[in-house]
C-alpha cells in the first residue's frame, strides 16, 4: 500500500472519528462502545447475566475496531430518530432518572427470582443503570470544569488562543472518555463498583495521556508563572537588609558602637580587652 493510500485511510478514520466524538463525549456512544468490548471481551451475558463466548483480548485492536464501528452505527441510527445530536443529547439527558428506575425494578425482580434480597438487587440495578449514563455525565462535568480555562487564555491571549485551548480541552476530554469506556469493560466483571471505578481509572490514564501530547492547560503555565514568581520574591526577601540598597547581596552597614559590640561579643565579651595585639589589629578601642 503506497503512502498516499495510507494518507487517505487515515484521514478517513480522522473524519468518522470526529463526527461520533460529539455524541461519544455527551451521548451514549460511549455506552455502546463499552458494551461492545465487555461482549467481546467476557461474552455476551445470558438472562441470569452469565457471560459465554468471550474472546478475551486475543486481538485487541481489532476488538477496538469493531466497538467503534458498533458506535457509529449505533450514532447515526440515534441521530436520525432524535433529530440530531443535540435533540438526541437532550433526550438521553432527561430519560437519565427513569433509566434507574427501570434498573431498580428490573434488578428487584431478578433478586426475588433468585431469593435474594429484592431492595439490594433493585440498588444494584439502579446503580449500574447509573453506571451506563455516567461517562455521559463525566463528559458533562469535564467541559464544564474546562469552561473557565478557555475563557482565561481567550482573555491573555485573544481568540486563537482560546481556540487553541479549545482543541485541547477536545482532545483530553475524547481521549479521557475512551480511556473510562475501555476501563469499564475492562473491570465489568466486578459487580455494581466495576464499571463505575474502571470508568474513573480509565478516563484519568486517558486525559493523562493526552496531556503528554497538548501540553500543560493555559490555566496551569500561568498557576506555575506566579508561583514562581512568587518563589523568586520570597528567594530575594531573604536575603534583603536594610542598607538602602536593592542589591540583595550587599551586607548591612553598622555603626562603630555596634561593631564593637559584636566584637567583644565574639572575643567573650572582653577577654581579649588587655591583649596588645588584638589592640594593635583594632579590635577594641
Amino acid at each position: 500500500m503506497g503512502i498516499g493510500a495510507i494518507g487517505s485511510r487515515a484521514w478517513n478514520y480522522i473524519k468518522r472519528g470526529a463526527q461520533i466524538a460529539p455524541d461519544f463525549v455527551l451521548g451514549t456512544g460511549n455506552e455502546i462502545f463499552s458494551k461492545k468490548l465487555t461482549d467481546s471481551f467476557y461474552g455476551v451475558a445470558n438472562a441470569e447475566g452469565k457471560r459465554s463466548g468471550g474472546k478475551h483480548f486475543k486481538n485487541f485492536w481489532s476488538q477496538l475496531k469493531d466497538a467503534a464501528k458498533a458506535t457509529e452505527d449505533y450514532n447515526n441510527k440515534q441521530i436520525k430518530r432524535h433529530g440530531g445530536f443535540f435533540k438526541n443529547m437532550f433526550h438521553q439527558t432527561k430519560t437519565i432518572p427513569s433509566r434507574m428506575k427501570a434498573g431498580w425494578r428490573l434488578g428487584a425482580a431478578n433478586a426475588a427470582k433468585a431469593g435474594k434480597t429484592k431492595w439490594w438487587g433493585g440498588l444494584k440495578g439502579s446503580i449500574g443503570a447509573l453506571g451506563k449514563r455516567l461517562p455521559l455525565l463525566a463528559g458533562l462535568f469535564a467541559i464544564a470544569v474546562e469552561i473557565p480555562n478557555i475563557w482565561s487564555a481567550t482573555k491573555d491571549k485573544g481568540i486563537i488562543g482560546g481556540a487553541t485551548e479549545t482543541v485541547k480541552t477536545a482532545a483530553r476530554v475524547t481521549s479521557g472518555m475512551v480511556g473510562g469506556a475501555i476501563g469499564a469493560a475492562l473491570l465489568s466483571p466486578i459487580p455494581v463498583v466495576g464499571p463505575i471505578l474502571g470508568s474513573i481509572i480509565g478516563y484519568m490514564a486517558g486525559d493523562g495521556l493526552a496531556s503528554l501530547i497538548t501540553g500543560k492547560s493555559h490555566t496551569e503555565k500561568k498557576m506555575e508563572a506566579q508561583a514562581q514568581a512568587q518563589q523568586q520574591k520570597t528567594g530575594q526577601g531573604q536575603y534583603h537588609f536594610d542598607t538602602g540598597s536593592t542589591n540583595p547581596f550587599m551586607q548591612p552597614t553598622l555603626t562603630p558602637q555596634e561593631l564593637a559590640m559584636l566584637q567583644m561579643q565574639m572575643y567573650g565579651g572582653g577577654k581579649y580587652s588587655d591583649d596588645f595585639m588584638a589592640r594593635q589589629a583594632g579590635l577594641f578601642y
